[in-house]
């Protein structure tokens, strides 16, 4: 083959080539989770369409030989090949619905309740593991500060005296093991009534028992407050998606959880860690304010079947 022809040959297989590679689209991994009442679906995807950009980038020549635990490998694997393509659940139920029926590929979780989850259904697995410190926080409309203040006190003594701790002990334990019936609440004759609304769609933190009735640590640390309060209380089931909305609309006076998410955490080696999806985590809306976080965790857990 003369020189000439060897040249028009490798540009057609070039071309061919350049063609191909930019008709093919990556995979798309759907995944479900709980909704941030803050953001939008489509704000929040395309702030993992960002992530996904940077993460192809910053990962080229990035061995997969490196020390790490293999769920990381995992994530990184799954970001570096698909398209991650996000859908917000109002629900627990709603999600578990989506995911065994194939309509998402995965959910996200807080550790403690995927562990829940396939404790109670031997189907699911961990696709990978995801460090997102995060804590959960009381919710209050925000004229009412007073209410607030006194929340805040009632935790931070509660912090100091290690009742939290054992609550937690108690009532969220492993995430398979733990106490499932309701706290007792107390009474006060001609005392203020606090609406307190439950979901039950974080279980055992925020969890709803085989009886129907609201149970777990959530339930025993509102007990707890109000005994120091001197305040009754009337627990409301809700929706995780109707969080705020009950609050505002005055149907309830406290949310039992709101997310304050500190971050998603890379491996340093791939350095996103300031990245796209911090910038729009928000699991509040306009008129919400927040007690003092009164649990955390490390993890969200990506489950799948």
């Amino acid at each position: 083959m003369n020189t000439r022809k060897f040249f028009c040959t490798l540009l057609v297989l070039l071309a061919f080539a350049t063609g191909a590679f930019a008709a093919r689209k990556p995979a798309e991994l759907r995944g479900g989770m709980l909704s941030y009442l803050g953001t939008t679906e489509e704000a929040f995807q395309q702030s993992v369409d960002e992530l996904n950009s940077v993460m192809r980038v910053s990962m080229m020549g990035v061995g997969f030989s490196r020390n790490y635990a293999a769920d990381v490998l995992e994530m990184l694997k799954v970001f570096q090949e698909n398209r991650y393509v996000v859908t917000f659940f109002d629900s627990l139920t709603a999600m578990l619905m989506a995911l065994d029926s194939g309509k998402v590929d995965e959910i996200s979780l807080p550790e403690i309740t995927a562990r829940y989850v396939m404790k109670n259904d031997a189907g699911y697995k961990i696709l990978f593991a995801l460090r997102m410190p995060s804590a959960i926080a009381f919710g209050f409309r925000n004229d009412n500060t007073a209410l607030r203040d006194e929340f805040n006190k009632a935790i931070t003594a509660m912090k100091a005296d290690g009742t939290l701790k054992g609550l937690e002990g108690k009532y969220i334990g492993n995430g398979t093991d733990f106490e499932a019936d309701s706290a007792a609440f107390t009474k006060f004759d001609g005392a203020e009534t606090i609406k307190v609304a439950v979901t039950g769609d974080m279980p055992p933190v925020d969890y709803i028992n085989e009886k129907g009735a609201a149970a777990g640590y959530n339930t025993a640390v509102i007990s707890e407050i109000g005994k120091r309060l001197k305040k009754n209380v009337e627990i409301i089931n809700i929706e995780a998606g109707a969080r705020s909305a009950s609050l505002t609309s005055g149907r309830a006076d406290v949310i039992f959880w709101y997310r304050t998410t500190e971050g998603v955490e890379f491996p340093k080696e791939i350095a996103v860690n300031d990245n796209p999806v911090n910038k729009v985590i928000n699991d509040t809306t306009e008129g919400v304010i927040l007690s003092e976080p009164y649990y955390r965790w490390e993890k969200v857990l990506f489950l799948t079947k």
